[in-house]
């Protein structure tokens, strides 16, 4: 009997001491500010400190009853009314991206033509090329545009004549009108022929599915917890993030300077991609090494979100061109197969779509680190049309 009480005893203290530490973790995390005698003992302070980020961690994975009872009912938690983030999702838009200071549109024309228009700030993207291709010819046609003193650009261009029912669109971008040209816009944009013969943007076969996914309601305080991976109350993580986000005004402006740290800070691991091994993902690990693959990248983008109060959700799916294939085919599009993280961030009462892995230009392959020449921007804030081109959304991690 005494065991059984000691037990129950026990129980109730580790409850008790849980509900203590999620309700007071500002409490002890800066312990200083509410008890001043504390910081003449910098040991002690930073003890109390770590101690708290790390019991914090702790009870975050601990159920509650609620989510006990859901999990044995094979059921998903409903969301409080009040903690559901309302996603007011920009639809039917020709931009690839939101990203105010650099995206492109394209739209068909009826008279068997396209615009291609955007903005770019971009030193090295005032002069584009668009080159037409089909299965037979990998050039038909190609126009040449160049940014305007507004930098802007808009222009129109005839669609070439092709006997296939299917005609590629990439964009190059350069500093100068002859010089190196980058790719922009690679293999993600299509025209096929409608039943009617005319030349129309081809909708991605996963769209709906991540249409669905993407307004499924979520949970706003879910998307602030700090996890074992996920660690927003480290000390250093919220130091990094505080000093990124220190001159911007708004949580968009925010968003985005943590998008390009990550992806200017973090090198692509391109030798442990397919390793048998887990490669580090936890934020505090791969601020370490600077080196991840794309699980790494989204913990870490999470991580400095969360820190600074931004809800920001780890996101798993699938995604062309990581193996051999570079369109959806009968297989990927119905694959529950995992391959590929990035993250949703919500601001402006709205998700938006970020992907760090795919836009930063730095890799570690054959042990050679290379760094790229700037940050893209194509996949920050990406128009979900776009995106599923793509990527399929499967999962919204929460426990990670």
């Amino acid at each position: 009997m005494k065991h059984i009480k000691r037990f129950f005893v026990f129980i109730i203290i580790l409850f008790v001491t849980t509900a203590i530490i999620n309700v007071k973790t500002d409490f002890f995390f800066n312990i200083s500010d509410y008890i001043p005698a504390v910081s003449q003992y910098p040991l002690v302070e930073q003890i109390i400190k770590d101690a708290s980020a790390s019991l914090a961690e702790v009870t975050a994975q601990i159920p509650t009853p609620r989510e006990i009872i859901a999990a044995v009912k094979n059921e998903e938690l409903p969301i409080d009314p009040e903690d559901v983030a309302h996603n007011a999702y920009i639809a039917d838009s020709p931009l690839i991206s939101f990203y105010p200071h650099e995206n492109i549109g394209i739209t068909v024309n009826d008279d068997n033509s396209v615009n291609v228009f955007g903005i770019s700030t971009s030193q090295s993207k005032q002069y584009m090329i668009v080159n037409f291709s089909d299965d037979t010819s990998d050039e038909l046609d190609r126009a040449h545009i160049r940014v305007n003193s507004d930098m802007r650009f808009n222009e129109r261009i005839n669609i070439p004549d092709s006997e296939c029912n299917k005609i590629y669109i990439t964009v190059f971008t350069g500093a100068r009108e002859y010089g190196q040209y980058t790719s922009w816009v690679l293999n993600t944009i299509y025209l096929i022929r409608n039943e009617n013969g005319n030349w129309i943007l081809k909708r991605s076969p996963v769209y709906d599915n991540n249409k669905n996914m993407y307004e499924t309601d979520k949970s706003i305080s879910e998307a602030l917890k700090s996890t074992p991976s996920i660690q927003s109350q480290d000390a250093g993580v919220i130091s990094i993030a505080q000093e990124l986000t220190a001159n911007c005004a708004t949580d968009y402006e925010k968003a985005a300077a943590l998008h390009d740290w990550v992806c200017s800070y973090l090198y692509y691991d391109e030798d442990n991609l397919n390793s048998l091994s887990t490669v580090p993902y936890y934020a505090t690990e791969v601020i370490g090494s600077k080196r991840a693959v794309c699980l790494g990248f989204a913990t870490l983008y999470a991580s400095l979100c969360r820190s600074i109060g931004i809800p920001c959700n780890v996101v798993s799916g699938y995604a062309l061109g990581i193996g051999n294939d570079t369109q959806w085919s009968d297989e990927t599009v119905y694959t529950d197969y995992q391959n590929h993280a990035w993250n949703e961030v919500y601001i402006d009462n709205r998700w938006v779509i970020t992907d760090t892995t795919w836009d930063t230009q730095n890799k570690i392959s054959d042990g050679e680190w290379s760094q790229g020449a700037e940050v893209s921007h194509i996949y920050f804030d990406s128009n979900l049309q776009f995106f599923s081109q793509t990527h399929k959304i499967l999962e919204y991690a929460k426990r990670r």
